[in-house]
């Protein structure tokens, strides 16, 4: 009787070295989109000198995903992985599980990584010992998508507290060395898309390997094109939602550090001196209330972080 394919596959995998870099998709019902993402690693993929391997982690897509994964596959190994339970932390968290590699990337399936992408990722590690999670910019992919979830620094930056994160780092273009969910945990899973905070679980990652002293790079020349498809307020409007939801359950985890609640403190005050103003204010300090009570409420169930 013949081995199965995916047995067989598992076979080879445990008889292969590890490769250089295992690069993660999270995705959940956009196959066109995540095509496109994999034409893209692809490119890259023969660019790198090294091995390499790629892992698109099926969060219950109801869509052509597992098609796309295999016509892909046809000509360059792509292992798919499913992940039933909803959020893209625990998407996430399945992907570094299934990794093999010494440094552990991430893109979103909704994004074109650059040619030279997966070969700067393992270069900067290599030039950087001490580095343990680096990002990159993130570029619009074409003109029709409104500007919303972009990183366009031009120049390196070490990032070094809270508001740097949010101001560079990006989940869809970011590394780690894989030591580094073993000294701070995983991703967790109260964070995320697809669950009711709905952001910053990169935030809130990356903030604990603050915490733990690691170090955070932002290099420029490490781009992803993100090809999001928002190209109207209303769709703007419902991401910013969600990060603000996200900023809201991370200053309430994190209340009780200084730096934390610091930046809380100066947001919240400036939104309600607004407020008397007659902007939207109110509306972010609504979201802002709404993140905090879903981190109280639902956030000590099944947390990852250490």
């Amino acid at each position: 009787m013949s081995t199965p394919p995916d047995a067989a596959s598992r076979v080879r995998e445990a008889a292969s070295p590890p490769p250089a870099i295992s690069v993660v998709v999270c995705t959940r019902d956009r196959a066109r989109r995540l095509s496109a993402c994999l034409r893209h690693l692809a490119h890259a993929r023969s660019a790198c000198d090294h091995a390499s391997e790629i892992i698109i982690v099926d969060n219950g897509s109801r869509d052509e995903t597992r098609d796309v994964v295999r016509a892909h596959a046809e000509a360059r190994p792509v292992r798919y992985v499913l992940e039933a339970q909803p959020g893209l932390s625990m998407a996430r968290n399945r992907g570094i599980a299934a990794a093999r590699g010494a440094l552990v990337a991430f893109t979103d399936d909704d994004c074109n990584v650059d040619r030279d992408w997966m070969q700067a990722v393992i270069d900067a590690f290599a030039s950087r010992p001490e580095l343990a999670i680096l990002g990159g910019m993130v570029a619009p992919a074409g003109d029709s998508d409104r500007t919303v979830s972009l990183r366009m620094h031009a120049e390196a930056r070490n990032v070094a507290s809270a508001d740097a994160i949010l101001a560079t780092m990006s989940g869809c273009n970011m590394a780690f060395r894989r030591d580094v969910f073993e000294r701070i945990g995983l991703f967790d899973p109260a964070f995320g898309k697809g669950r009711r905070i709905g952001s910053a679980e990169d935030l809130d990652l990356m903030y604990r390997a603050l915490r733990r002293g690691l170090s955070i790079v932002y290099l420029p020349h490490v781009v992803v094109r993100h090809a999001h498809g928002r190209d109207s307020a209303t769709a703007v409007a419902q991401v910013n939602r969600e990060y603000v939801r996200g900023r809201g359950a991370f200053y309430w985890k994190f209340i009780t550090d200084r730096e934390v609640a610091r930046m809380a403190y100066w947001e919240i005050s400036g939104l309600l001196r607004r407020k008397r103003r007659g902007t939207g204010a109110w509306r972010t300090l609504r979201m802002l209330a709404a993140g905090a009570a879903c981190q109280s409420l639902f956030g000590l169930r099944g947390a990852a972080p250490r």
